[in-house]
Formats: structure tokens, C-alpha cells, sequence
């Protein structure tokens, strides 16, 4: 293991409440798939697996660090709270939503990763191998494949943007992926010119980006995620908002969708300021006590309904 991935383990070990360890499979492809590392817990262990040998210590740390800034509670995180009762369906719905939070969390650890000079050209040979090798060529029209591209080819853009020379890595992209290629570029560019360094900004990146992809499938024919609804995002709240009533940040509305731990009709509130799924709640089953549970829910104060739900939040500085 590198030193500088060590150092990184030990940093996460000092916050874990447990023990952070990690196993990398012997395999060596060549290619490096950023998607192939996987967490499991034991105990009060946390096991981080990397599937296979190439470049497995840009994967460990990269893995780490956005550890580290979970933990540190500079990202904002995915939850998944709703069902559309289609098991596949969901499955998909939450594949793609993880893929676009993770671009913008890879925006800030690729650009650590570099700095501490673990993004060299050996692993951008291996991240493009990669990349060809999971994506067939485009032939110049639309196909099932193209919402896999598009997420592929912006968290290829996002590591490009780290290389010191870039040009034949995005040329391949260019060449193979047009259409892809195309559109990431635009949905990229506020991400890499944006201050990751605060977690309302890096919320407001997931945001975008939400709404970014939809537009391009809406463009494109294509059905739309409608992950301002289905995702449920950490808030980034002021003390101020967190004092407020309830009323004063959030707008409560019945989905379609259902309430994934209690399979009951789920009702969620989105931000004001983004309309973004923050929270989803269910109301009594009995609707004559609904109006009085509103009433109620409405007039809490935020701090107090986060608290009621179990639902962690980032205090905005």
C-alpha cells in the first residue's frame, strides 16, 4: 500500500467508530473501473473491497477520502426513501442518481488526488481503458446506451480536467462518444469552475446537475430521472433556517411514489430555495387526523423535525 494511502486509512480509522480495512483482488486488467469497489460492514468493521489490482491504490484512495469528507460532513449525501413498488425500476433510478452524485464528489477528490500527484498517466491510460471497455462506440444515433454514456463521459470529463495534458484523453471521448461528449461538456462546466469547498455549493452542484441530466434526456426523447423528487439529498441548513417553523423552508406535497420503509403513501418536502427532496414523511392512515398532523408538522421548528425523523443535516457556516 502506498504511504500516502496509508496515511489516508489512518485519518479514517481516527474518525470510524471501529475498524477501516481494506482488500484488493489480485486481478490486473489493465483497465481501471472507478464503479468496482464495494463497502461492506462486519461488526464494527468496515471492509473496503477493490475488485481487482489496476491502479487499486487510486481507487483505495479515492474511496477514502470521500470517506473522509462524509465523515467531516462536507458532502452532502444520497438517500434513497421512495419506491415506485418496481424493484428494477428502483434499482436503475438509484444506480443513476449515485452516478451523478458522484461526479460532483469526484470534482473534489480527484482534484486531492492529483495534488498529492496519485493521478498520473499511468492511471489515466487505465480510467480510459476502462471507460472504452464498459461503452460501445456511439453510431451516430440514440440507443438504450446513451444515459450510461453521458454519466460515464462527465465522470471522465471531471478526471480529465486533473490531467496536465488532456487532449488525447478527451479526443478518444470526442471520437467515440460525440453525442455524449456533447452534452457532458455543458453539464460539466459549472461543476469544475464551482467552490467545492463549501457544502452549500457542492449541494447546489447535485442540484444542477439533477436538473441538467433531465433536460438533456428530455432533449434527447429520452425518459427523464426526476431525481429533484425521488433522491432525498442532505440539507444544508443556517441556524437561522433551523429555527424556523417548518412552513418557512420546506413545502410538504403527496407523491406518487411510495414510502419505501413504511409502504404507505409518502408525502415529501422539497426546499424552498431548490425544491429538492429533503425529507419524506408518511401521515396517519386515519385521514381525519391528517389536517391536525400538518398543522402540527408545519409549525415545528427544523431542527426539531430532523431530529424526529433521525435525519441527519450539514450546518451551514
Amino acid at each position: 500500500m502506498n504511504p500516502k494511502v496509508k496515511s489516508l486509512l489512518d485519518a479514517v480509522n481516527q474518525l470510524y467508530p471501529g475498524t477501516v480495512m481494506s482488500r484488493v483482488d489480485t486481478e490486473n486488467t489493465g483497465a481501471l473501473h472507478i464503479d468496482r469497489v464495494n463497502q461492506e460492514i462486519l461488526g464494527q468493521r468496515l471492509l473496503i473491497e477493490i475488485a481487482e489490482e489496476t491502479e487499486s491504490d487510486f481507487l483505495l484512495a479515492n474511496e477514502l477520502l470521500k470517506i473522509l469528507l462524509t465523515f467531516n460532513g462536507i458532502t452532502p449525501q444520497v438517500f434513497f426513501a421512495l419506491t415506485f413498488k418496481d424493484d428494477k425500476l428502483d434499482e436503475q433510478l438509484i444506480q443513476i442518481a449515485t452516478r451523478m452524485h458522484r461526479v460532483v464528489v469526484h470534482a473534489i477528490t480527484y482534484r486531492e488526488l492529483a495534488k498529492k500527484q496519485m493521478l498520473t498517466q499511468q492511471t489515466a491510460d487505465a480510467y480510459l481503458a476502462g471507460v472504452q471497455s464498459e461503452l460501445t462506440p456511439e453510431n451516430g444515433d440514440l440507443d438504450d446506451e446513451s444515459l450510461w454514456r453521458l454519466l460515464m463521459v462527465l465522470d471522465a470529463l471531471v478526471f480529465a480536467d486533473n490531467l496536465v495534458e488532456a487532449s488525447d484523453f478527451t479526443a478518444v471521448l470526442a471520437n467515440k462518444y460525440p453525442l455524449a461528449y456533447t452534452a457532458a461538456q455543458k453539464l460539466v462546466e459549472s461543476i469544475l469552475k464551482a467552490d467545492l469547498k463549501q457544502s452549500r455549493q457542492i449541494r447546489h452542484q447535485m442540484v444542477t446537475l439533477f436538473v441538467g441530466v433531465d433536460e438533456v434526456l428530455a432533449s434527447w426523447g429520452k425518459p427523464t430521472v426526476n431525481a429533484k423528487e425521488y433522491v432525498t439529498l442532505t440539507s444544508v441548513l443556517s441556524q437561522r433556517q433551523l429555527a424556523l417553523p417548518v412552513n418557512q423552508v420546506f413545502t410538504i406535497f403527496h407523491s406518487e411514489m411510495t414510502d419505501f420503509q413504511t409502504k404507505k403513501t409518502a408525502y415529501v418536502g422539497l426546499n424552498k430555495g431548490d425544491e429538492q427532496n429533503s425529507f419524506v414523511i408518511t401521515p396517519p392512515e386515519n385521514e381525519a387526523d391528517r389536517p391536525a398532523f400538518f398543522k402540527a408538522l408545519y409549525a415545528m421548528k427544523v431542527s426539531e423535525l430532523f431530529k424526529k425523523l433521525a435525519l441527519p443535516y450539514i450546518e451551514r457556516v
